[in-house]
């Protein structure tokens, strides 16, 4: 008995922003039921009653006595608009409150967006992406605001920059990536995003050079004690719209094995050497893929690869046995998209086909569904510069057929010199390949 006056206690305690809505909601249903009654003209004697005939009165005193009804009904009907109004606005400032107390964070969308996006979460097409946290950031960025449940499977190999340094000093996962598909699902203009992604000047001592999220995400990882459930709680501070996972927990390297036989350690190292690279392995040999990027492989209609680095961004992932082994058995479609231009100490004289090759040769099987190209113009004089870079286009030497099938549609920017995927072009194309 006193655990129950106790709780009635906590509801009477002002400010808990329950009551004030209670009441605006019950003010509401009386307006309703005198605006009802009212029109109605329901015969009785009850005090509710005794209204009508006072409106009237009153009514009669500025108008001919044959406007009095109509205005009455009029007047009627504007109470029962406002007071049903006034219920539904209680209501909902009653759910976002009990909604604020309950995740303690203020929602940034509408409440009506939030149930509409929870209660449509499970019928939408599950669209999984896969790459490094730059290369499929437009990607990202594209599908954020859509009507699909996203899901990003970062690379977890970056080993340069403010990466590096952390994973040296403290022997954590490689951030990098991870904060960098984190600030394309928030959205680059949030304030959130931008707060990720600002360094610190490299003259500063200790922290120079140092990205905020890389360190938010350390010291996350040491206050979890392990690194998904530190990103898990990241996401859920930043209320992102989709999922971001890692491929693996395992503290994973790379190991590039070059056509002349020699072989390199390191993500940043790889590209570095002017070599041509024959395959990629990802150490230790035997890595355990993140269960929820499997389970989210497994249950999605969408999976999308790239773009990206196709040997250190792209590959990676599919090379752990586990994560191959789900792709090939999903029975989503399986879309691949390819740079627009190759890249230095990576794909230099790359063509689609060899894009697909290497792709289908880690995963074991040829099951890509659908290739994404650009077929944006590129102007002469950014095609010399790249090209003076060692840098070209990636020419498709692939027949039409039916299998994979092959799309080609304007989805770069060739803004400042610089050919980018554009995520306004890719939303376009997306859109109609997805059917959404």
């Amino acid at each position: 008995m006193k655990g129950h006056r106790q709780t009635l206690w906590y509801w009477l305690v002002p400010g808990i922003r329950v009551k004030r809505y209670l009441l605006l909601f019950v003010a509401g249903t009386a307006l309703l039921v005198l605006a009802i009654d009212g029109l109605l003209q329901t015969p009785g004697t009850s005090w509710l009653l005794n209204l009508r005939p006072s409106v009237q009165h009153v009514l009669r005193r500025f108008l001919p006595s044959g406007a009095v009804s109509p205005v009455f009904a009029v007047l009627c009907g504007i109470a029962v608009m406002a007071s049903a109004w006034l219920m539904v606005l209680a209501a909902t400032l009653l759910a976002r409150s009990l909604l604020i107390a309950v995740t303690g964070s203020i929602p940034r969308e509408s409440f009506a967006r939030t149930i509409y996006r929870y209660r449509k979460a499970e019928s939408l097409p599950r669209v999984v992406v896969i790459g490094g946290g730059t290369g499929i950031k437009p990607i990202i960025e594209s599908l954020r605001t859509e009507n699909v449940k996203l899901t990003t499977i970062v690379t977890m190999a970056d080993s340069g920059g403010s990466t590096g340094r952390l994973r040296e000093t403290t022997g954590m996962l490689p951030p990098g990536d991870f904060r960098n598909a984190l600030i394309a699902m928030a959205g680059e203009s949030t304030r959130s995003a931008r707060l990720l992604a600002y360094r610190f000047p490299e003259q500063l001592e200790g922290i120079g050079g140092h990205n905020v999220g890389n360190l938010m995400i350390a010291a996350l990882s040491d206050i979890k004690g392990n690194f998904g459930d530190a990103v898990q709680e990241l996401s859920e501070l930043m209320q992102l719209p989709g999922r971001v996972l890692p491929m693996s927990l395992d503290n994973i390297s790379l190991r590039a094995h070059f056509t002349d036989g020699t072989t390199i350690d390191g993500e940043d190292q790889v590209p570095l050497q002017g070599k041509t690279i024959d395959t990629i392995e990802v150490l230790p040999p035997h890595a355990k893929p993140f269960v929820p990027a499997l389970e989210a492989l497994s249950q999605a209609d969408y999976i999308i690869i790239g773009p990206g680095s196709l040997f250190t961004s792209l590959i990676p992932p599919l090379s752990i046995e586990a994560t191959a082994d789900t792709i090939v058995r999903s029975s989503a479609t399986k879309v691949l998209v390819v740079n627009a231009m190759t890249e230095r100490g990576e794909t230099e004289g790359y063509t689609v086909g060899m894009h697909l090759h290497k792709v289908e040769e880690v995963l074991g099987r040829s099951c890509i569904d659908m290739i994404l190209l650009s077929s944006t113009p590129i102007p002469a004089e950014t095609l010399e510069r790249y090209a003076s870079a060692g840098v070209n286009p990636v020419l498709n030497d692939l027949p039409r057929s039916q299998h994979p099938w092959i799309v080609e549609a304007d989805i770069c920017s060739t803004a400042d010199g610089l050919v980018r995927h554009d995520p306004d072009k890719l939303r376009i194309v997306l859109r109609s390949l997805l059917g959404l």
